[in-house]
């Protein structure tokens, strides 16, 4: 299948879940090829993300670049971490796939809807896409997972959280200690 053409079931998809309509679910790509399509496009945006807005200041080095592009890959490893403990804890019957190529999807998508938003508003809206994030997240444990109402709201908030603490735990790791006196 084209890259582009999954990308279009992905939007449609994420359309339908966040709607409520039947048949959102079944859009996505579950394979293998799916997920490196969703993690391809997510990197994509990371890196046209960094370029837009390095461009803004000085048009970024190599090295600027490759680190936003390790750091930007900190969510996405943090949502496939909480995606794999909620499936095997909870011994879902479907694969983690089925739950991380629409997650992964999600991401890049409001990092599409986020860079104008960034470059107009700032951070202003920061708090709202992580809340457009949960949501998606909930729409997801409960189409795609048959997750109950209780259950997909702490999913949501587990993998909303992991995304809030990253950056902490990065600032954290790269400050230097304060000399104890």
């Amino acid at each position: 299948m084209n890259a582009l053409k999954e990308l279009k079931r992905a939007a449609i998809g994420w359309l339908d879940i966040i709607a409520n309509r039947p048949g959102g679910a079944e859009r996505f790509n579950r394979s293998g090829r799916g997920l490196a399509n969703a993690v391809g496009f997510y990197f994509f945006m990371v890196l046209f993300t960094i370029l837009v807005q390095g461009v803004s200041i000085s048009f970024p080095s190599y090295d600027q670049i490759f680190l936003g592009a390790v750091v930007n890959g900190l969510p996405l490893l943090g949502v496939a971490l909480v995606i794999f403990a909620t499936v095997r804890l909870l011994r879902l019957e479907i694969v983690t796939n089925a739950l991380l190529v629409p997650a992964v999807y999600a991401l890049a998508f409001l990092l599409l809807i986020g860079l104008p938003l960034s470059l107009f508003f700032g951070n202003m809206f920061a708090n709202a896409m992580l809340g457009a994030l949960g949501y998606m997240l909930y729409r997801a444990a409960r189409d795609i997972a048959k997750l109950r109402i209780g259950v997909s709201i702490a999913f949501a908030v587990l993998a909303i959280a992991v995304l809030v603490a990253l950056p902490i735990g990065l600032y954290m790791l790269t400050v230097p200690a304060i000399p104890a006196g």
